[in-house]
């Protein structure tokens, strides 16, 4: 009998292909007894700090404090706020900014981030965010699109006045070739009209059509708080482009579970589930169905077939655990591009983060 071919977990641990582990069981493998775990925790509690410090920009009584309290009523999991002050802690302290410049940094990526969010519910029509009514939903369309704009304005203005206080360490800031500044911002909504742009139903081209997808969607974020973040720690341009081999790869295995989780439903999606089947659109997990079985191309073609039929033979396929089995593969590439930097808690927390992913 053939054995499984095993997957190099992030250098710490072998997983068969299409066994998971849970949770807890990764996070301890992945971690590892060389670092101080408490060092860790130490270091994710300057997350409580960036929800305080986004209450205090935010609510500011000029018309949408109703909205912005009820986004940071359900914060999501900060993924982009912890690489960015991860990030700016790789190196020692020298060249550094001050944490609470840090820390509005930080604010100012997951305000665009949830600008992000507001607008997708927009395009989408989504009537659930986080298990509770998404902005849209909640206020109106009209008012939702001025609030993220609102939003994306108010970051801008944070991240402009983190810059001008650290003229030194942001001296060259858009000079290194291949690192994502604000300048590519406008990605974010390339990703979203491409999304709806069906490419032929052709294994190569639907995988190179999502991977254009999920980098400008997901990875644009990333990439910014690995680069705002790396450039307030000091980094230099090699160092900097290792964190957007990071960004790039984490993006994609985010994307691919942002996918699964959506094909598989479950309390723990807060949103409705099968979104993207009843839209028809060629997320990572229908791209393995569709190569698993070529008959389902009829079933993704026709009009007729509903959501619910496609996610039981979807799911009934295996196509979920094999693009898991492709997420874990991106989060393990993710971590070894950051093996270039010293061992600290900062860099473990990035690795933790890569965890994180593909465990959720």
């Amino acid at each position: 009998m053939k054995p499984k071919r095993r997957i190099r977990w992030p250098c710490f641990v072998d997983i068969p292909e299409g066994m998971m582990m849970d949770e807890a069981s990764i996070l301890v493998a992945s971690v590892g007894p060389s670092v101080d775990r408490t060092s860790l925790t130490s270091a994710s509690d300057q997350l409580p700090m960036v929800a305080d410090r986004m209450r205090e920009i935010l609510i500011s009584g000029d018309g949408f404090d109703a909205i912005y309290r009820h986004i940071l009523a359900a914060p999501g999991k900060r993924v982009r706020s912890a690489m960015v002050l991860a990030c700016a802690r790789l190196l020692p302290p020298a060249a550094a900014v001050p944490l609470r410049d840090a820390v509005d940094m930080a604010c100012a990526i997951e305000m665009i981030h949830e600008a992000s969010l507001v607008h997708d519910d927009i395009c989408d029509g989504s009537l659930l965010r986080r298990d509770a009514p998404s902005v849209p939903a909640a206020f109106g369309v009209r008012t939702a699109a001025r609030a993220g704009f609102h939003l994306v304005g108010t970051a801008l203005q944070v991240l402009a006045r983190v810059l001008a206080d650290n003229p030194a360490v942001f001296a060259r800031l858009g000079e290194a070739p291949g690192v994502t500044y604000l300048d590519r911002i406008s990605d974010l909504s390339f990703g979203q009209l491409i999304e709806t742009l069906p490419p032929a139903v052709d294994d190569a081209a639907m995988r190179r059509h999502y991977e254009i997808v999920a980098g400008a969607k997901t990875g644009t974020l990333f990439r910014l708080a690995c680069s705002y973040g790396g450039t307030a720690g000091g980094l230099d341009h090699i160092q900097l482009c290792a964190l957007m081999r990071y960004a790039d790869h984490l993006a994609l295995a985010f994307q691919i579970m942002d996918d699964v989780r959506d094909v598989e439903g479950g309390p723990s999606l807060g949103k409705e589930a099968a979104g993207d089947l009843d839209r028809r659109v060629p997320t990572w997990p229908v791209i393995e169905w569709l190569a698993m079985r070529p008959e389902s191309h009829g079933m993704w073609l026709s009009r007729l077939t509903s959501s619910g039929d496609l996610q039981a033979d979807l799911v009934r396929s295996g196509a979920t655990r094999a693009a898991r089995a492709v997420a874990v593969r991106a989060a393990q590439t993710a971590c070894e591009a950051i093996d270039a930097f010293p061992l600290s808690p900062a860099r473990e927390q990035l690795r933790e983060l890569s965890v994180r992913v593909v465990s959720r």
